[in-house]
């Protein structure tokens, strides 16, 4: 059983590593909400693509009362380059480029989304909410986050999809299963209803990862069941 102070002591660590991040991008500020004594203010970076298919951006969202920071939340904005999908396993080549998360969540697509109702074939960005650090609990923060999530997405819309994970527990394994500690079980199963309650998100049918989603504009829902695409995957794929 993981003992409260090393629950708080990773904590700390992710906000630290989280406000380094945050304190070293090159997003600009996109706009700033003021209410009840917390600012959100919001910033984007440019669009960045490698290969001319898909491009990604990063946007940060942080709440500060005066000067303190009291929540850091981070998302990655998927678009196509040119207005046209070119299909699940392109997006898998083009994230697996960019991030391990970003490549789980590509993969994740394909097992839960069929070609031609894939969310960028909406004509909309894939909206990947990366992670959320809450340094200081603030009942604010949740109202303050939805309003941010709504001004900085809702004009584009598009599909918003979260993997669900106890952030303090990233790279804590320590060569066993994460889901076979009880302590994280718990964590996890809080988390999504957390989720539920506070911003809408919906699991995603026959997922046990954590995965969710929620629209913010118009595209088609997951199939009720997992799909898979096993023969259209490239095995030099499946060991990264």
């Amino acid at each position: 059983m993981r003992s409260r102070e090393w629950t708080l002591e990773r904590r700390a660590s992710t906000l630290v590593n989280t406000v380094q991040g945050v304190m070293a991008s090159e997003g600009r500020k996109l706009f700033a909400i003021e209410g009840d004594g917390l600012i959100t203010t919001c910033r984007r970076s440019a669009f960045f693509s490698d290969d001319d298919e898909f491009a990604s951006r990063d946007i940060e969202v942080i709440c500060r009362r005066e000067k303190e920071i009291h929540a850091i939340a981070r998302f990655r904005e998927w678009d196509t380059c040119h207005g046209f999908f070119t299909g699940g396993r392109d997006l898998v080549m083009s994230a697996d480029a960019s991030s391990q998360a970003d490549y789980e969540c590509a993969e994740m697509l394909m097992d839960h989304w069929g070609e031609d109702d894939h969310p960028l074939e909406s004509w909309e960005p894939l909206i990947i909410f990366d992670r959320l650090v809450i340094a200081v609990p603030d009942a604010g923060i949740w109202p303050a986050l939805t309003a941010a999530i709504d001004k900085a997405f809702k004009r584009r819309g598009g599909t918003l999809v979260l993997k669900a994970f106890p952030l303090e527990w990233e790279g804590a394994a320590d060569g066993r299963p994460v889901g076979d500690e009880p302590m994280f079980a718990r964590r996890l199963s809080a988390m999504r209803r957390l989720y539920r309650r506070k911003l809408g998100m919906q699991d995603i049918p026959e997922n046990e990862e954590g995965w969710m989603w929620k629209a913010v504009g118009h595209p088609m829902p997951p199939n009720p069941t997992r799909v898979g695409q096993p023969e259209a995957r490239n095995l030099e794929f499946e060991d990264t």
